[in-house]
């Protein structure tokens, strides 16, 4: 099976959609609509064959596929499911295209790991495309186990930047930053350019979210500099699109709309009609900004137009604000009309749902952190105490304080950065190997908290860990985070750990900063102290001296203050 990452990754601005003529179009529904009515086993063999001798002969596919008398229907199932699903991805179908992938995980019984892979990252990516992100997460999840099961490198840091995408479409750009620096470090074994681009452009949109506008620009224009080498116009023309919002953000407009007006027309030509969109979004942006209002109008009206046919509430609901701001002087009744549009699918995508699935992606990446080549010991006494398992769930999140940290401080000189990602990683594998047993056996064997109260204060720590690093631990902000109130909040805490709020987030900050005095010692006790929360190192340490009996300089030995 063709490999889907080649074609079709879940970045915010996403690669070249296979451009249709109408016949052919025709003739591929045809094809699949026959196919879904047969049910001879014998007579599917013959249509299969019949439509990818169809697929070569328009070149769409790499190479020719066949599928000899014999060959287990399960397998020519997902095939033609699979490039049927592909085809209407393509052409902006996101909704058959996921019908079509549900119904190609039903039939992989007899079918290997890179197809099944395939089949759930294409599902991901229809599902984001739809806003549905629980579903989405658990495609991606599915393919990353795979990929990772096979330790192939490529594909890996395709699901990872994929994650990571999802993230920057959910508000969650600190979230997004550690996968896309893994998924960096992963594609930094392979000598894969065209994947390469895709994760500056991913990282660039993070950045751009972070307000880290420069490293943004950085990171554009690396990716496009790629395409350019590789001499695709169609990507090419992606990557303007990244460009010009970097741009834009540094104020930077003529040089923005040079970008987009070069890249609009290429887009058209190649059918990528989903970043076309995206541009006229920017260029209405542009124009309203010099206050173009009519022309602005127009440029937002042919993104809502196609965003919304597509499904793609993300790109609709910037073009829909857009039409609300452009519209509010001239037409205030149609402007009102596109404000309530907008407003809906603002509910519609940034629902419970996806909160959930947030939760989902970052136990993703921690249990494949914690898991990495743990060896069994014997079972630990029984931890009852909340503050253990504080600490322990706390460990689970190093790994991304090592690949955040190296991140924040390697960003510009990309050799020195993926050789300290790698270092880092290193130790990560270490400390997990000696702490795994300690978490799962402290949460397992802490029998008066229910499944539901371990689970909610696990994600509860990471709300805490997320405040504590963005320096505020604000109680109302966390309790937010996790979609309840703060009485909820307080009475959940007093009724599992007879603990106030307040006295949670201390002992988060004070384990957390005590296993960084323990295991990064390249970190100063400064910068300890600033990575939890503190702005002052004098209350650092008067707060650690409260609450361990000894100074955070006596956990190294050394008289560091």
């Amino acid at each position: 099976m063709k490999t889907l990452r080649y074609i079709f990754t879940i970045a915010c601005l996403l690669l070249v959609p296979l451009h249709a003529v109408p016949d052919e179009a025709e003739q591929i529904e045809r094809f699949a609509s026959e196919y879904v009515r047969c049910h001879d086993t014998a007579a599917r063999l013959r249509l299969a064959n019949r439509f990818f001798a169809y697929l070569n002969e328009i070149d769409y596919t790499d190479q020719p596929i066949s599928f000899p008398p014999g060959s287990h229907i399960d397998s020519v199932d997902v095939n033609v499911y699979y490039y049927i699903a592909e085809w209407n991805y393509g052409t902006g179908n996101y909704q058959r295209a996921a019908d079509l992938c549900r119904q190609a995980t039903k039939c992989m019984g007899q079918v290997d790991d890179v197809s099944r892979s395939d089949v759930y990252s294409l599902l991901g990516a229809s599902c984001f495309r739809l806003s549905k992100y629980q579903e989405a997460a658990d495609a991606l999840n599915q393919s990353y186990l795979l990929d990772k099961k096979a330790g192939d490198y490529d594909r890996m840091s395709s699901t990872l930047n994929n994650i990571a995408s999802v993230f920057v479409a959910a508000g969650k750009p600190r979230e997004a930053e550690k996968y896309a620096t893994e998924a960096i470090a992963a594609n930094s074994h392979t000598d894969n350019l065209a994947r390469r681009a895709v994760l500056y452009g991913t990282a660039s949109e993070i950045n751009r979210s972070l307000g880290n506008n420069e490293e943004a620009h950085f990171y554009a224009q690396g990716a496009l500099d790629i395409e350019r080498q590789l001499g695709d116009s169609a990507r090419i023309g992606v990557r303007l699109s990244q460009l010009a919002s970097t741009q834009l953000a540094l104020s930077k407009v003529d040089e923005a709309r040079h970008s987009l007006e070069e890249a609009i027309p290429l887009l058209l030509r190649s059918g990528n009609l989903h970043s076309w969109g995206i541009c006229k979004n920017q260029m209405g942006d542009i124009l309203a900004s010099e206050e173009r209002m009519d022309e602005a109008a127009q440029c937002y009206t042919e993104a809502a137009t196609l965003f919304q046919k597509q499904g793609d509430k993300y790109n609709e609901l910037h073009a829909r604000e857009g039409l609300s701001r452009a519209l509010k002087e001239t037409a205030p009744a149609e402007a009102m009309t596109h404000l309530e549009r907008a407003n809906r699918l603002q509910g519609e995508i940034y629902q419970t749902e996806t909160a959930e699935a947030i939760s989902k992606y970052n136990a993703i990446y921690y249990n494949d952190i914690l898991q990495k080549n743990v060896e069994a010991s014997e079972r630990r006494s029984r931890l009852l105490a909340a503050a253990f398992i504080i600490g322990a769930i706390v460990l689970a999140a190093l790994g991304v304080l090592a690949f955040s940290y190296s991140n924040r401080r390697h960003r510009h000189e990309m050799k020195d950065y993926r050789q300290h990602i790698s270092d880092v990683e290193d130790k990560n594998v270490e400390i997990n190997r000696k702490y795994q047993n300690l978490v799962a056996e402290t949460l397992q064997n802490t029998k008066d908290l229910s499944d539901d109260d371990k689970e909610f204060l696990s994600q509860l720590t990471l709300a805490v860990d997320m405040s504590i690093e963005n320096g505020s631990g604000d109680i109302e902000a966390i309790a937010a985070e996790m979609n309840i109130s703060t009485a909820t909040l307080r009475r959940k805490l007093g009724k599992m750990l007879s603990v106030t709020p307040k006295d949670y987030i201390q002992q988060v900050r004070m384990h957390k900063a005590k296993l960084l005095l323990q295991q990064f010692r390249d970190l100063s006790i400064a910068q300890v102290a600033e990575r939890c929360g503190y702005s002052q190192l004098s209350n650092f340490t008067r707060a650690f001296k409260n609450y361990f009996g000894f100074m955070p300089s006596d956990v190294r030995g050394t008289k560091e203050a």
